[in-house]
């Protein structure tokens, strides 16, 4: 008479880390498991401050800079994600977000009072909502002084919403502020005019 074993061979992951499990089944008996745990590494991460400051916030905002058309000197892709910029490119910031205060919504011309950018040394110039290709999202556009300074550009993003009623309910949200800046990132991942 033959008997038929299959061995089975499963891997689980595992809270503690990865483990095997190898099963033997005979016809005609129950299922007979061993299991042995293999090693794992540990390492350790220490982060650094969040970037948004510590504390409560109700406004979140995400922020990044593209190239825009009509530079001169043209840049080698329209609206390309990038951080470094010649003096007379056009830098378009981009900005979404939402107001967790008011449930998570997304940040557009309904709940948004003003929403603008700020560089160093010039006034404010006002971000517009508009719909690009499928996805909606604030923008703003500078083209950089032909004697603009070199080096990193301490911009910030600057939001405030409208007073918004939670659901089914009243008064509201009062209106809230959000402003992102560029403090705690390193100096590479900075909006910076460099030279041609």
């Amino acid at each position: 008479m033959n008997k038929l074993t299959t061995k089975v061979a499963v891997g689980l992951a595992a809270a503690t880390g990865l483990a095997t499990m190898v099963a033997t089944i005979v016809p005609g008996t129950a299922i007979a498991t061993t299991r042995s745990a293999a090693t794992s590494a540990t390492t350790t991460t220490t982060l650094g401050p969040p970037a948004q400051g510590a504390g409560t916030h109700s406004v979140f905002l995400y922020v990044d800079t593209v190239t825009g058309a009509g530079s001169n000197p043209e840049p080698a892709a329209g609206c390309a994600q990038t951080n470094l910029f010649q003096r007379g490119q056009v830098v378009v910031f981009r900005m979404t977000g939402i107001n967790a205060k008011a449930g998570g919504i997304d940040l557009d011309p309904q709940n948004v009072v003003n929403a603008y950018v700020k560089i160093p040394g010039l006034p404010r110039i006002p971000m517009v909502y508009g719909t690009h290709g499928k996805d909606s999202y604030w923008t703003a556009a500078w083209t950089i002084a032909k004697n603009y300074p070199l080096g990193i550009v301490d911009f910030l993003v600057h939001v405030t919403t409208a007073p918004v009623p939670p659901l089914g309910q009243s008064p509201g949200v009062p209106e809230q502020g959000g402003t992102f800046t560029q403090q705690g990132l390193a100096p590479p991942s900075q909006l910076t005019v460099v030279a041609a």
